[in-house]
């Protein structure tokens, strides 16, 4: 279910890179849609091991 919400609010954030007219607010959007899919690759990367890593 967390990725399902992952995957909804990085569409939001490109939705919204797209729509503002702003460039300092794009480069913050940037920043955020960088980091959701750092996470997302996390998380496949992590469901791809035999032993998975302990969340903290």
């Amino acid at each position: 279910m967390p990725i399902i919400l992952i995957y909804k609010e990085l569409n939001h954030l490109i939705d919204d890179y797209y729509k503002c007219p702003f460039t300092h607010i794009k480069e913050q959007i940037l920043i955020d849609i960088n980091l959701l899919t750092d996470a997302l690759l996390m998380f496949d990367a992590d469901l791809q091991l035999e032993a998975p890593l302990k969340s903290i």
